[in-house]
């Protein structure tokens, strides 16, 4: 076996071991055998890191968008670490670097997410109000659904994190190169972006942001059996 044919194979093992459809028995068979073939060929992180594009890709929820969907603001950051994406901004639009597989999930928690918390506010207003609130009553409702979202899903990649490590026998031998794969994407095609920003904004209104926090509760956040949506596009929503 030459030296690329062990990297090479020692990606394939490493992403087997990874792979939340093995058994147990299966990924600790995975994760032992590609250590011995880093022992082996002295096979440093470095060069197990595929530059370039290459495994890489990004995608755009609501493109042209004017400002972000508040629910989406709020919960941006906990919707990429549950998608093992990276979360970046563009003007109003959330835009998704990952593995492809990874950033359609991605896509596909943004607009179920959206869609829910708008039809939950339209639910919300016309069981209490005779014509809709205002804007900061509406913003205000969305904001919480979004932190309810936000916190239910660090609960899920907590968890996650949990199951992986009982499944790796605690070894810190694997090593998932998701991570490193994007940052080598984002420091060749995003050298000089910064940290995001939220925009300053003013206190809630409590109701409406409780209300919206409770009415969360429901969202179903698993990943589907079939990647592709069956909601239709709603990124055009105010």
């Amino acid at each position: 076996m030459t030296r690329e044919e062990a990297i090479a194979r020692i990606r394939a093992l490493r992403a087997r071991a990874a792979d939340e459809a093995s058994s147990e028995a299966e990924a600790a068979a995975a994760a032992a055998r590609a250590s011995r073939i880093i022992l082996q060929f002295e096979v440093t992180e470095e060069e197990l890191i595929e530059r370039g594009v290459g495994g890489v890709t990004e995608a755009e929820h609501n493109a042209g968008r004017r400002y972000a969907h508040p629910t989406l603001e709020e919960a941006a950051t906990e919707i990429g670490m549950y998608a093992e994406c990276n979360p970046l901004w563009r003007r109003g639009a959330n835009v998704w670097v990952g593995q492809p597989e990874d950033v359609e999930f991605a896509l596909y928690l943004c607009e179920m997410i959206q869609g829910a918390a708008e039809r939950a506010y339209l639910n919300h207003w016309k069981a209490r109000f005779f014509s809709a609130p205002g804007a900061h009553y509406r913003k205000s409702f969305l904001l919480g659904f979004g932190r309810s979202i936000a916190e239910r899903l660090m609960s899920l990649v907590s968890e996650r994190r949990r199951n992986r490590r009982a499944r790796q026998g605690g070894s810190t031998d694997l090593v998932v190169v998701k991570n490193a794969l994007i940052d080598a994407y984002m420091t060749e095609n995003y050298p000089d972006i910064g940290h995001i920003r939220r925009r300053a904004r003013k206190d809630p209104d409590h109701r409406a942001y409780l209300s919206g926090y409770v009415d969360a509760a429901g969202v179903n956040l698993e990943r589907p059996l079939c990647s592709t949506p069956e909601a239709g596009k709603i990124g055009s929503a105010a």
